[in-house]
């Protein structure tokens, strides 16, 4: 709860910025064509100042974001490593650094200069909040991918139920048995339904719940917008009508409220204003006839008429509003149905329509409603196949992004370890003092982060289950990094312990370069699949047999430049030193399991 709590405030923070940002008026002072002198001044004193407020936001923002991911480092891990994360994305991005040249553009009146600026800086924010919120949302997709899965099974045991009773009608066996039958498939129809409606009402209670929590929030008043407070004053003052209604001399605020002004208001809902006036009152002019209670053109109370736990409204302008919010609503919850809830209660309809055809020995009529009933519960299973395939490419999408901003921070973290290690070896070694040997320790401990980074990518890889080619280059990159780091440990900045991180580093731009020519095709297959509709429920590749062959290509190659540096350090047919034997078994392992990878990868094993 604290967690989710923690990343709400950050998010909030986040979003108040981009909402800030986009919302600063560079276009409009940058395109206006002929502006008058003194808006014209005034606008160029102002943006810096609006611009400086937006760069101050952001920096308290990154701090917030650093005080959180401390403060959730032991109670919750993988929250605190997401925001370092988002910590790491924005350094990266230096979205604090490019906020201060807008300011300094702007105040150079250098508008164009400054839009293009602005609109990178929101596409970063707009990024940064993506990955912000993958970790909710592959959770939650995860946890939907189950349910839908879950009701598919019990979909096609209700299909097979059904398939049974109609065979058994088609056979001639007794008419009691077929019903029998019938029924058995028509409980197996209800049940899912009553599953699905549950499912469904707990879903929207939670999406209700979220719903209340940002309704809190204060709205952002728009100028032309009516202020909160008028229409509250206008209906605790009688006798005085709005600005811009005609009110001709009659009070509107007590029009709508029983027992107050007219004696005749409140008997029938007489003096409510008519529909399809543009949310104009009836000039409190009686309606011909009594309107039923509660009668509206949405089928909604009246406007001016309380309803329980409601205020009520006294003009038809605010009622029609909550006639469309409630509109609204009922749409979203339409929306919120799991697919081909409504095809299998169909289904149970004619099942139910078997049943009594049945009853009355029409074996052919029963038949047909038996066939219509397993085409609908065929339908409800193409579209949740659907959706199933549309979350697991949602999810595949999410953990694309997430592995690539991994490693992205691990490229740049060996890059720097690599600096340090040339840096550090061109001091020769009698001449290293404390201050050398310290440096050495520091670089060894960034490598040790830098491998747990790695088994934290594995894992997902390993979750994953699709590729075999990577999680083997990962599972050697952190044997390397392993390596690197007690070599550094032992102040051994030579050149072997350079051609490791040589290997690391060009490893580590490989995998970021695959994960975004997949993350490129994946928005190409995406747009395809929505031209042509394709229906797919077998779940895709994370990366495909080229990259796995690239990838194994370029592990046999750093193998061979392994073994050429190895062969240096020692004469004749045989190795001396420990430390060269031991590289060179592990080059060995590391053949035999490429050879095992590379027989996987083509008997497809891993599908």
């Amino acid at each position: 709860m604290i967690s989710k709590l923690c990343k709400l405030v950050c998010l909030s923070s986040l979003l108040l910025v981009i909402g800030l940002q986009v919302g600063n008026p560079v276009v409009g002072v940058a395109q206006e064509a002929v502006p008058a002198a003194a808006a014209e001044a005034a606008d160029t004193l102002k943006l810096p100042q609006e611009q400086e407020a937006i760069a101050l936001r952001y920096e308290r923002f990154e701090n917030t974001m650093l005080k959180m991911a401390e403060y959730l480092r032991k109670t919750d891990p993988e929250q605190a490593e997401l925001l370092v994360r988002g910590i790491g994305q924005s350094k990266s991005d230096r979205i604090s650094g490019q906020m201060g040249q807008i300011v300094k553009l702007l105040a150079d009146e250098q508008y164009g200069d400054a839009m293009d600026r602005e609109t990178k800086v929101i596409e970063s924010l707009k990024s940064l909040l993506d990955l912000l919120e993958s970790g909710d949302r592959r959770s939650e997709l995860q946890a939907e991918q189950e349910r839908i899965q879950q009701i598919l099974k019990d979909l096609q045991i209700t299909i097979g139920k059904s398939k049974d009773a109609r065979a058994s009608n088609e056979r001639g066996d007794e008419v009691e048995r077929a019903i029998e039958q019938q029924e058995i498939a028509e409980a197996s129809g209800k049940k899912l339904v009553e599953k699905i409606d549950g499912q469904d009402a707990e879903r929207q209670s939670k999406t209700g719940e979220e719903g209340e929590d940002s309704n809190n929030e204060p709205k952002e008043v728009k100028p032309g917008d009516p202020q909160e407070g008028e229409g509250e004053k206008g209906e605790g003052k009688e006798g005085e009508p709005k600005e811009g209604e005609s009110g001709e001399g009659k009070p509107k605020e007590g029009e709508s409220k029983p027992g107050e002004g007219d004696p005749k208001e409140g008997k029938s809902g007489e003096d409510k204003p008519k529909e399809g006036e543009s949310g104009m009152p009836s000039e409190g002019e009686p309606q011909e006839g009594e309107p039923k209670e509660g009668e509206s053109k949405s089928g909604k109370s009246q406007p001016g008429k309380s309803q329980p736990g409601q205020p009520p409204k006294g003009e038809s302008g605010e009622s029609q509003e909550g006639q469309q919010d409630s509109g609204e609503q009922g749409e979203q919850a339409d929306e919120e149905k799991t697919a081909g809830r409504d095809d299998i209660a169909q289904a149970v309809d004619r099942m139910n329509r078997a049943i009594e055809e049945l009853k009355k020995k029409n074996r052919d009529n029963a038949s047909r409603e038996q066939s219509e009933a397993i085409a609908k519960l065929e339908e409800a299973k193409a579209k949740l196949e659907e959706i199933l395939r549309q979350l697991r490419e949602e999810e595949r999408e999410l953990l694309l992004a997430a592995l690539e901003a991994r490693f992205q921070k691990m490229l740049a973290m060996q890059v720097m370890v690599y600096t340090g290690t040339i840096n550090l070896d061109k001091t020769p070694q009698p001449d290293w003092t404390s201050r050398h040997h310290a440096r050495s320790r520091e670089l060894a401990q960034t490598e040790d982060e830098i491998a747990l980074e790695a088994v934290k990518a594995l894992d997902l890889l390993k979750a994953e289950g699709s590729s075999i080619a990577f999680p083997e280059a990962i599972e050697q990159m952190r044997s390397d990094m392993l390596t690197v780091a007690k070599r550094l440990e032992q102040s051994q900045t030579g050149e072997l312990t350079q051609v490791i991180e040589e290997d690391l580093i060009e490893a580590l731009q490989e995998i970021v370069e695959a994960l975004q020519k997949e993350m490129e095709k994946s928005e190409e297959e995406k747009e395809q699949q929505q031209q042509q509709q394709q229906q797919q429920s077998q779940q895709p590749p994370l990366v495909d047999k080229l990259a796995e062959l690239k990838m194994l290509r370029s592990l046999q190659l750093r193998i061979n430049r392994r073994t050429r540096v190895l062969a240096r350090e020692f004469r004749g047919e045989a190795a001396d030193s420990t430390d060269v034997v031991d590289q060179l078994h592990e080059l060995s392992r590391r053949q035999s399991r490429i050879q095992k990878t590379t027989y996987d990868l083509a008997t497809g094993r891993n599908q």
